[in-house]
């Protein structure tokens, strides 16, 4: 997909494909959420928030915020394939989708030791335990799972596009089996499929008025809010459903940002989701630690906003110093 002397800012995290500001907003909005997700939880396995308000929150985000990542790297699959053949796209996914999964495994494994003690839970090392999970995906899903996914996508992609959504949905509704990993790539392929789907055509939206598009997510943003108050967590059913109305929603709330300072920054984060998603757990941690044991504060609004912000902000920074730092090892593949 890339080399290692490649400008950072043309990398395409976690996806490929051609730049699109409104595909970064959607990324930048989506990585914010999981840095916002993970610290939350945090917070609620502790016991430090534990209002109604928590858990609507939880189940508000992950009804969503997840499968918006597979649906964008379903755009770009199809060109992707086609412009480097199978060998060179299989290639390309070990180096930047495997390969950071692997690593950042492998690097909590041995900084456990160091950080454990600080997590909310934490069990002693066991070889069988961390190969068992490293090798079905346990230790750390999501790259796992977008990695087969593809491999998936790769496999159907002279299937109908539309035969192949339809498939992937029908699949993904039937009651869970198997291992876990068979259970997340079934639940989730139906996004990149949908992905698949819509293609390029998603840089139509550039051209929708940026007031049909505000109305769109309103009204999509409160069928979300009433689906989730309604009916709770989602199920095999309804995730599918809320899935996509969410990515709808945040595609088109990227569209009234786009052009805007707020959607310039957002973009910003997006460029950078890959590092995010694998460093945000050191920064959000630390924040999280020093407000407790140096600051003695465990107050709502300072444990939810400050790890966040941390957690979204110094791994962006990384990001785009790689070349200068050289860490761009920690992205992908160095050889």
């Amino acid at each position: 997909m890339t080399t290692q002397t490649q400008r950072p800012d043309t990398l395409e995290p976690i996806t490929s494909g051609t730049r699109s500001n409104i595909v970064d907003i959607v990324k930048g909005i989506a990585i914010i959420l999981v840095a916002y997700g993970h610290t939350a939880q945090g917070m609620i396995h502790r016991g430090w928030w534990a209002t109604p308000g928590a858990f609507f929150s939880d189940t508000f985000i992950y009804s969503f915020h997840m499968p918006v990542f597979f649906f964008i790297a379903g755009l770009f699959v199809v060109g992707s394939i086609a412009k480097r053949g199978s060998r060179r796209f299989t290639l390309d996914k070990l180096k930047t989708i495997l390969y950071p999964y692997v690593l950042i495994v492998v690097l909590n494994a041995a900084l456990n030791p160091l950080v454990g003690r600080f997590k909310s839970g934490h069990e002693p090392f066991q070889w069988k335990v961390f190969l068992l999970n490293l090798a079905d995906g346990d230790a750390s899903w999501f790259l796992f799972v977008l990695f087969v996914c593809l491999m998936v996508a790769l496999l159907t992609v002279r299937v109908p596009h539309w035969l192949r959504f339809v498939v992937a949905a029908l699949v993904g509704m039937t009651p869970a089996f198997g291992p876990p990993l068979t259970n997340q790539v079934l639940r989730e392929f139906c996004f990149l499929a949908a992905g698949m789907w819509v293609g390029t055509r998603i840089y139509r939206l550039e051209r929708m008025q940026a007031s049909a598009a505000a109305l769109g997510f309103v009204a999509l943003a409160v069928l979300q809010v009433a689906m989730i108050y309604l009916f709770g967590a989602p199920t095999r059913w309804t995730y599918i459903e809320l899935g996509m109305t969410g990515t709808a929603g945040l595609f088109l709330l990227a569209k009234v940002l786009d052009k805007h300072s707020v959607g310039t920054g957002l973009a910003w984060v997006g460029r950078a989701s890959l590092a995010i998603f694998l460093l945000s757990s050191f920064a959000q941690g630390a924040t999280r630690e020093i407000l407790f044991r140096v600051f003695h504060t465990n107050e709502l609004w300072l444990q939810l906003l400050l790890p966040t912000l941390f957690a979204t902000l110094l791994p962006a920074v990384v990001w785009y110093q790689q070349d200068r730092w050289r860490v761009g090892w920690l992205f992908q593949w160095p050889f």
